[in-house]
């Protein structure tokens, strides 16, 4: 009897491993998106926000998994190089944090007031992050604030026009690099 209930166990663990390689896969291929322009922005950066919070980001599999999850709010076709972006981008942001130019550990936070089309064609949609800041706090062992510097999230991330590019695909919208 203990020894069917040990396969048991196997069995249920190896059955919810593939049932969870099957969502991945599935999410993979759907992506996370949104049903409006502005849900795809907003859940965007929300899951941005948790990524650079999250106490396992220090280890590759934590950045690895967020990499993707980030990456999957991206059109289909541009998910493999995000996937990239997002991977260094987490990656140097572990790095930095081990060891960062001022106090103990580093934080960034990224707030806004609302997000808004700003324009819409069929399968396109501009989408601004109204009053979108980007903060980068330092911090002593003991959470002080050491440090603090905030800037225009837009203009930190290099993007030239006003707002965030999305696009429709099957019907639901996706981050775009075009635009």
């Amino acid at each position: 009897m203990k020894t069917f209930h040990y396969l048991f166990i196997i069995w249920s663990v190896l059955l919810w491993l593939l049932v969870g390689c099957g969502a991945a896969a599935l999410e993979e291929d759907i992506g996370l998106g949104g049903v409006t322009p502005e849900a795809v922005v907003e859940s965007f950066l929300e899951d941005v926000n948790a990524a650079l919070t999250d106490p396992l980001l220090s280890e590759a599999m934590a950045r690895n998994v967020w990499a993707n999850r980030l990456a999957s709010y991206f059109a289909p076709g541009e998910r493999a190089d995000q996937r990239l972006v997002m991977q260094e981008m987490l990656d140097g942001f572990a790095r930095a944090n081990t060891q960062p130019a001022r106090g103990s550990r580093a934080e960034v936070v990224i707030t806004y007031d609302r997000t808004r089309v700003l324009q819409i064609r069929e399968n396109t949609a501009l989408v601004d992050v109204v009053n979108a800041i980007m903060t980068v706090r330092w911090r002593d062992n003991d959470g002080n604030v050491v440090l603090e510097r905030s800037g225009a999230l837009l203009q930190l991330i290099g993007r030239e026009a006003s707002g965030l590019p999305v696009i429709r695909v099957d019907g639901r919208w996706y981050l775009t690099e075009a635009g």
